[in-house]
Formats: C-alpha cells, structure tokens, sequence
C-alpha cells in the first residue's frame, strides 16, 4: 500500500524496497528527507513534494531522481504556454545563457538546475516529482568562458532528497569553484523577474539566506576566473547533506550577524516602492585587498525585476560585488566605490539597514561626488537623490571615518590644507601644524594607504604623486584636526 512519509528517512542498512509507494510529503512547516549516513539505500520510484508558498513566477529547481524528465512538471504548470515556462542555463552561449527546455522528454540530470514557472498566480503549491532517488557521490563539470552575458555562472541543484550543507566539512569537491552561492527569489509582482541574494563565508547579502540549500533548489555557482576557458569541477557526496526538515524553498531561516565578521549592510530603494530594498554587504576582513577574493567575496548578479535597483560595490579588477570584504588596518578613511544601475527612473534612497557595534565609533557617509554631498549614514539617516535610468560608477562612495565630526560634514573642510597635482608632483600648503606634528596620507578609492608624510611645520611641500592615474584621497590630520581633499592624477 501506499507510504506517506511526513519526517526522516533513515535506510540504515540494506534496500528498502519502494514498490513505487513512497511519497516524501511537503506541507508549509516540514517537507519529509531521506537521511544519507547509512549504508542503506532506496530502490524504486519515489514521489517527492516540495511546497511552494507562492507558485507565482519563476523557481529555480533541481531534481533528486537520477533520470527525472521535463514531463514530471507537466501536471503543476503549463508546458505548452506561449512563454516558455522551464529554462536551462548554457554558459558556453554568447547571448543570454537561458535557454527553452520546455520538452517534455528532456532529461533534468542530476546536479543541474532549472528555471521553472509555476503560475501567474500568487497561491500556494505542491509540486511533486517522480524517479529513482539519487545517492552517494555525483559530479558536475562547468566552465567559464568568460563570454560577454554568461561570464562563469552556472545553474546547479541540489541532487538529493534531502538539504544539503554548502560549509560543510567533508563531502565537496570545488575545484575552480568560488566559495560563493546565489539564489533567486521571484518578484511578487513580476512573474518574469526577481532579485538575487547570496551568501559566502558565513555572509549572507540580504540577512536570511544561509549555507543550508534545501531538497530541489537551484542555485548559481561561479567558475573561478583564469585563463579562459576555465574548467571547474562540482562533487559532493552523502557526507554534505543535513537533516533539516524547516528549510523552506529559495529563502532560508534568518541567520544572526557574525561578531567575528562585522558587517554594515546599506541598501539602495525607490522612495515610492518600500518593498525595492537592494543589500550590499560591506565586512572587515584581515584577508581583504583591493581586488576579488573568490573565497571571502561575492559577485552582484543584476536582478531580473526591474522595480528594483542594482547597488553593488566596484574593485580595482572591475568586479561588481554584493558582499565585499574590506581590510581590518585601515587608518583614517576607508573609501568604498559603490554602483548603482536602475531601470527606471525615481527618487532613490540610501541607508544602512544593518550595523555592528564594530562599526559605532566610525563615521560611515555616504559621499555623492557629482553634487559633492556628504550625508551621515547613522540611525534614520538616509541620503535620497532624484536620477534618471541608467548605470552610475565613480558618482557614489561609502566612507568609513576613524575621525569622529558632524554627520553632514564628516571631513572637515576648514582651510587646514590645500593640496593639487601638477609634473606628477602633489604640491601641498598646509597652514596649521598643532603640537608636533601632522601626518599627510594619500589614499586610493578603496581606502589603501599610498603614502604617507610627516610634517614639522607649516609651508609648502612637493611630494611624488601616485604613479597611476585616477582618483585619490589626500588627508591630513594634525593634533584633534583632520582635513579630506579629493583629486584627480592623471598621469
């Protein structure tokens, strides 16, 4: 007769034999796992369900049967719909890298994963899937071809009947693979778009998301860069997976702020739409550098819903990041280039959504150098500026400020010093030294010390500029002083 199983699995030993009865139930508080520390296996075909909250729009999904087809969604949604409604990912195409998969004979092979549209209705669903479970080691090969759209991603899944650990401590091969991992969650007003959240080191971008990817979720992973093509190599084994029944589809349990990682988390949303929040991570790492760190960084892939912006951080190797490590040394002013990209136009609002107390004695302004604003980024703050659709870089910095002043004006702007470059020569009259000294720091965008100079007395000094063109921090503090100018080398 027929077996409904609400909780855990555990094949201990031998072969449990299914008849073809087995059906793993998923409701809205627990879906039903088969546990893969034993020696034991199932054999046979197996019903799996996976409750969606919301069949709205698009989910991406993986199958836990070795030889699953296209078909086994044939009666959850609509295969002959005029959109189509199941799409693979191929890295390897110089276009977009989805492509239609909507025959109903395709193989949805094990690993892999799928964009699949439920409805264009906002209900509830079970979905189920039939097939011979999945067990024991499996691999994928990816690449990165770096092609102009599809630049590394890959869309992979979850093989099994059960949830599986990204940070686990045995049971993965990642070879040229990023430590990082990426998950869409539809649009609630969409049905053809979404926004991306992802999660690296113990980070989460949007403060929920975790390492734990459930049964029949799909997620983006990326090829590390290289010399191109790049092969990478995704295994895993029974050692990855868990036994957690709540983990609820495309978005995990809230995660608590790490002490050991502290973060600032800033947002970017429309004025008129609260629910367009964007989260940019930004933590103290002492393994941090100016460029991308496949093992401690995520990279920003762009929403498909258009309501919402784009805010990501920009490192010297034109990566565009959604969690982005910065170094746990750095001296008065740590400057953070932010983009921005938006489709449409509107008044956009910037604040910090999240905070740790590692961040309390610094100042933390945002810096909008087109008007040259400074706002303070502390409690309620926020800074709002009205722009036009379009894609923004070099306009918007995040400072953090070891040097604690007003929140409008942050860097003082008093006649402390003046300072501009000329011949490849910085050419400095500074007014005022109180004490014994001032030191004169150069820094570059991402807040790295260029150089440094003591200084006894007031006058004028010539110093060597920075030997690269581009945009440079010149601070200068003196006794309880400090002083910021901004200049452009162009060397």
């Amino acid at each position: 007769g027929e077996l409904n199983l609400a909780g855990i699995l555990y094949p201990v030993s031998g072969t449990l034999q299914s008849g073809g009865n087995l059906t793993l139930l998923s409701t809205a508080s627990a879906t039903a796992l088969v546990d893969g520390s034993g020696s034991g296996t199932v054999s046979g075909d197996v019903t799996m369900q996976r409750y969606l909250a919301s069949s709205f729009g698009y989910k991406y999904f993986s199958s836990p049967f070795q030889s699953a087809t296209v078909n086994d969604f044939a009666d959850d949604m609509d295969l002959t719909y005029w959109f189509p409604t199941v799409y693979e990912y191929d890295e390897s195409r110089t276009t977009s890298g989805w492509v239609d998969y909507t025959d109903p004979a395709g193989l949805l092979e094990p690993m892999k994963g799928y964009a699949v549209h439920f409805g264009a209705v906002s209900i509830p669903n079970t979905v189920d899937v039939n097939g011979e479970l999945n067990n024991g080691p499996l691999s994928l090969t990816l690449y990165n071809n770096n092609n102009t759209y599809t630049q590394g991603l890959n869309l992979v899944g979850n093989p099994y009947p059960s949830p599986i650990d990204w940070d686990a401590a045995s049971g993965w091969t990642k070879t040229n693979i990023d430590d990082a991992i990426y998950f869409f969650k539809s649009s609630a007003s969409d049905e053809y778009g979404g926004t991306y959240s992802s999660y690296v080191n113990g980070i989460p971008s949007d403060g929920s998301v975790t390492s734990v990817i459930p049964s029949m979720q799909g997620f983006f992973v990326h090829v590390s860069d290289g010399s191109y093509p790049v092969t990478g190599t995704l295994g895993m084994n029974n050692d990855v997976r868990v036994n957690n029944q709540t983990q609820s589809f495309f978005k995990s349990a809230s995660l608590s702020k790490s002490d050991d990682k502290p973060l600032i988390r800033i947002a970017a949303a429309f004025e008129d739409d609260a629910e367009s929040t964007d989260p940019l991570v930004i933590y103290v790492h002492n393994m941090a550098s100016a460029y991308f760190d496949s093992q401690i960084e995520a990279l920003k892939i762009l929403n498909t819903d258009f309501q919402v912006p784009n805010l990501y951080a920009t490192v010297n190797d034109n990566k565009k990041l959604s969690i982005n490590a910065i170094p746990d040394n750095f001296e008065s002013i740590q400057s953070i280039p932010l983009g921005l990209k938006i489709n449409r136009g509107g008044t956009i609002n910037f604040r910090i959504i999240d905070k740790d107390a590692y961040f309390d004695n610094l100042d933390i302004v945002l810096h909008d150098y087109l008007t040259e604003s400074r706002k303070g980024l502390t409690g309620d703050s926020l800074y709002s500026v009205n722009l036009e659709a379009g894609e923004y870089h070099g306009r918007f910095y995040l400072e953090i400020l070891t040097t604690t002043t007003g929140t409008e004006d942050p860097i003082s702007q008093d006649a402390l010093f003046d300072v501009y470059s000329s011949n490849s020569l910085l050419r400095t009259n500074i007014y005022e030294v109180k004490g014994r000294e001032g030191v004169l720091s150069v820094f570059n965008l991402t807040g790295q010390l260029v150089s440094k100079q003591i200084i006894r007395q007031p006058g004028y000094y010539e110093y060597q500029a920075p030997p690269h063109r581009g945009i440079y921090i010149i601070n200068y503090r003196t006794g309880d002083r400090s002083g910021s100018r901004k200049i452009f080398i162009a060397n």
